[in-house]
């Protein structure tokens, strides 16, 4: 009998950001020892539903293909466990709230179900990395991501260039661009192509 996946849960921009040049982004699952299989949020369509601004920056998701990726890569924490889920969200929004790091309610319940189910969440949001740490969420950039991803052989170097080149070119990178490659360096070992 085969190992189950590691579910990796991706915040929503971090999936608004790579949905559309990995596709599909969250079917099957990668690597080995561990395997990883990527996750969103149960409530990304309902947020991004609410939303004219995503509606319009990214249109492409409501496209049936992405919305078939999507189905049964909702990451929903056992009813078992909802309390704890629930318990969390309200202790890390109190947090949030004290704190003024104005996070959305889909990025609370996000950080809550890597609290409760120890799984990680890739976020290269500031404020989410630092409710992540002072509560030891484990937290994953996005470089980090695709790192294990190229590692893993789910995608080439090809495809990270052309991912950041297309975040670079859309304004949209995951972070300052001294930070990035920082990071890039870190983990790939050489320069960044941007």
């Amino acid at each position: 009998m085969s190992e189950q996946p590691q579910p990796v849960l991706l915040d929503s921009t971090t999936y608004f950001r790579l949905g559309i040049s990995i596709h599909p982004l969250l079917h099957g699952s990668f690597g080995t020892a561990p395997k990883y299989t990527l996750c969103v949020h149960a409530d990304l369509d309902d947020e991004y539903r609410r939303s004219s601004r995503l509606k319009n920056k990214f249109e492409w998701v409501s496209h049936a293909e992405y919305v078939d990726d999507r189905k049964g890569k909702r990451y929903e924490v056992p009813r078992k466990l909802r309390k704890q889920a629930d318990d969390a969200f309200t202790f890390l929004a109190a947090y949030e709230k004290e704190h003024g790091l104005n996070l959305s309610l889909v990025d609370l319940k996000a950080l809550a179900v890597g609290f409760v189910m120890g799984i990680p969440l890739v976020t290269d949001d500031v404020n989410m990395r630092r409710v992540a740490d002072e509560h030891s969420i484990e937290c994953w950039n996005t470089i980090q991501l695709l790192k294990l991803m190229v590692t893993a052989n789910r995608i080439s170097m090809d495809k990270v260039t052309e991912i950041l080149e297309y975040l670079n070119d859309q304004n949209d990178l995951p972070m300052a661009k001294p930070r990035l490659r920082e990071l890039f360096r870190e983990y790939f070992g050489t320069d960044c192509p941007i």
